[in-house]
């Protein structure tokens, strides 16, 4: 073989290396992504995990002895994803006090008798994880 020939062999070779290595990293990158896949960003974003229920401060919640009455809860939690919330109490009531959890109230009967206490934990739970 002559120099001009050992030249282009030389030539030809280091493109073929240059595009093997090309086709290498083409094979382990994928290619450029299709249109339509999430990562060519063409499609919605993922919606957001569970956030939790959000409770605003509960004033104290006060009967009158002799008037049966109720006073809800419900407008003092809300679920930022729209999910509808099972509310739980841990703790004792006053006598002829109860606590309607699928109504979200507190119901007084007229009959109890006046006392106060404090400590009673509610909890808003949204079914999800």
């Amino acid at each position: 073989m002559d120099g001009a020939c050992r030249a282009e062999r030389r030539a030809f070779l280091r493109l073929l290396t240059a595009m093997t290595a090309g086709l290498a990293v083409a094979g382990c990158y994928g290619g450029p992504e299709p249109k339509s896949s999430p990562a060519a960003g063409n499609s919605p974003p993922p919606p957001p995990g569970n956030r939790a229920p959000v409770w605003q401060t509960v004033p104290t919640i006060t009967f009158t002895q002799g008037v049966p009455s109720s006073i809800s809860i419900a407008g003092y939690v809300t679920d930022p994803d729209g999910d509808a919330l099972t509310i739980s109490m841990n703790g004792l009531l006053p006598s002829g006090v109860t606590f309607d959890a699928a109504g979200k109230r507190f119901v007084y009967d007229g009959a109890g008798t006046v006392t106060t206490i404090s400590g009673i934990v509610l909890t808003a739970d949204d079914g999800r994880p």
